[in-house]
């Protein structure tokens, strides 16, 4: 099966209007560009939870700003946001 046609996998569009919303995130929570680029559109598309391996993301736990909001678990440590 191609990812293309995976069910559970979404794709999404980068607009203007998200990478405006990635400069803020980035700026209010110290995050690099790509990090910002990625939360920005899976919050701006109500997806509520984000499962990683990446530390600094954990290191957030939850992120939210304007009407949007996500957590940031990883998968291997339910409940647990930091290292």
């Amino acid at each position: 099966m191609s990812v293309l046609a995976n069910p559970y996998v979404d794709f999404y569009n980068q607009s203007r209007r998200i990478s405006l919303f990635a400069l803020d995130l980035a700026a209010r929570h110290n995050m690099g560009g790509r990090d910002s680029l990625i939360l920005a559109n899976l919050m701006a598309n109500n997806v509520s939870v984000l499962y990683t391996h990446d530390d600094d993301l954990l290191s957030l736990g939850r992120v939210t700003q304007k009407r949007f909001s996500i957590s940031l678990e990883d998968p291997l440590r339910p409940g647990k946001h930091t290292s």
